[in-house]
């Protein structure tokens, strides 16, 4: 089960989350597991906040199917069994496609690995056994397609989707496949292609593309605006399959998101107390 013993593990994270709790600390175990396992559910039961490694597979599945029917299952899911999760687009070890097990279908899962392997990704699997696919290692840009909207848009769902976002840098810099990274890592070095290593200047460089400011508006709204979090309420509004249409409130806050996932286009509206907008994003 991915280093995963029971009642081992839970016994040793127990005794780490009761030394966590006198500091007022909270814990957030990786555990990888597929989604048939409910293993995520068993975290939250037990307190913990847990990753959300279903989201990056479901935003590009939406997209490639031009439907929000898993991803709103995946949000009923979250807010019916009271998880606490912290979500991400992609991150240092790539896609995880194992924890889709059970919520995608096997031929919708590799569908997923082809395409991504097709944009240049690589698969990893699980602990050498063929056909047991952990991950696809992929920059999440280069996975969309290098589409500068697609990548937009999924930013957009990931902070009204429920939790807390996660960045990885080379997603918010619209980071591309690094190939060459992974030839010279040699054997074994798949990961290094979402690694870049950059220098301050050329970082500075990468802040001044569109669809970086872009991103950075996003994560400023979601950090700031009083609509977001776990005690806040999150609505999902009526619309056809194309689009996903989700609504945050607050103490008189609020903030709309539409995210058509077939023309790829998103809009964002917030407002105050007052009903007055104080941002928009399209």
């Amino acid at each position: 089960k991915n280093f995963l013993n029971d009642p081992g593990t839970w016994d040793l994270l127990g005794g780490v989350k009761a030394l966590a709790d006198k500091y007022g600390l909270t814990l957030l175990p990786e555990i990888h597991s597929r989604y048939e396992e409910k293993i995520h559910e068993t975290l939250g039961q037990k307190g913990y906040m847990t990753y959300d490694f279903f989201l990056p597979g479901l935003i590009i599945d939406a997209f490639e199917r031009n439907t929000n029917e898993f991803l709103i299952k995946w949000i009923n899911d979250i807010q019916e069994k009271g998880l606490k999760v912290v979500n991400m687009l992609g991150c240092h070890d790539g896609i995880p496609l194992l924890d889709l097990k059970g919520l995608l279908t096997d031929e919708q899962i590799q569908k997923l690995i082809d395409i991504v392997v097709k944009r240049g990704g690589y698969v990893k699997n699980l602990h050498g056994k063929k056909n047991m696919y952990y991950q696809v290692n992929a920059t999440y840009y280069s996975a969309l397609g290098e589409d500068d909207s697609k990548l937009l848009l999924a930013r957009a769902i990931q902070i009204f989707m429920p939790g807390k976002p996660q960045v990885w840098y080379l997603d918010l810099l619209a980071g591309k496949n690094d190939h060459a990274a992974v030839e010279k890592a040699g054997p074994a070095g798949h990961k290094e292609i979402n690694r870049t290593n950059l220098k301050l200047e050329q970082a500075s460089k990468e802040l001044e593309k569109n669809v970086v400011s872009k991103q950075l508006s996003l994560l400023r709204f979601r950090n700031s605006f009083p609509a977001f979090g776990f005690d806040a309420k999150l609505e999902i509004l009526d619309s056809g399959p194309e689009v996903l249409k989700l609504c945050w409130e607050k103490n008189g806050y609020k903030a709309s998101l539409e995210a058509n996932m077939k023309d790829y286009s998103c809009n964002i509206t917030a407002t105050d107390e007052m009903g007055k907008i104080v941002f928009n994003f399209q």
